[in-house]
């Protein structure tokens, strides 16, 4: 009971940062913003992110379920990532800043991989469940590019 306990707060936790990231919507701003051919669907984006989500905290819990010693400090790295999850929606649907929330989604993806390194040393299946946030969030950056690419990028973007 305790386990599955645990895991329902590794779920709200990730439905928070989801929720939290949520309010931040691109609206008239991201209706005008010049899309490459290959943007996806937004509702293919929601359901990505929604599995991407459960695996992040699926992937934790089992992390913290082995308790070996550093689990928690792991963590950090983990809740680290969240933030930046956070972070990057309010820089880009929140400020329209395209370019500084590059430099985030870059940070933010070090921090997935650091996640990933840190996870398996505690528990390898863990790390396997954040590969594929990894490789979304590549993707996402490479198209956060290509939208501060065809919208004139510059610095006026980014500060």
């Amino acid at each position: 009971m305790q386990r599955l306990l645990a895991l329902a707060v590794f779920l709200l936790v990730v439905v928070a940062t989801a929720a939290f990231s949520g309010q931040f919507v691109g609206g008239e701003w991201y209706q005008e913003v010049v899309q490459p051919s290959w943007n996806p669907p937004p509702l293919m984006m929601a359901c990505v992110w929604a599995v991407l989500y459960a695996l992040m905290a699926v992937s934790a819990w089992m992390v913290c379920d082995t308790m070996r010693g550093v689990a928690g400090s792991v963590l950090g790295w983990w809740v680290v990532q969240l933030m930046l999850n956070v972070t990057w929606s309010w820089l880009y649907f929140g400020l329209n800043r395209t370019g500084y929330a590059q430099l985030i989604m870059a940070l933010w993806l070090a921090v997935v991989l650091l996640t990933i390194r840190a996870f398996h040393s505690i528990k390898p299946e863990a790390a396997w469940l954040m590969i594929p946030v990894a490789v979304w969030l590549f993707f996402v950056m490479l198209l956060n590019f290509s939208q501060w690419y065809l919208n004139g990028g510059g610095w006026h973007t980014v500060f």
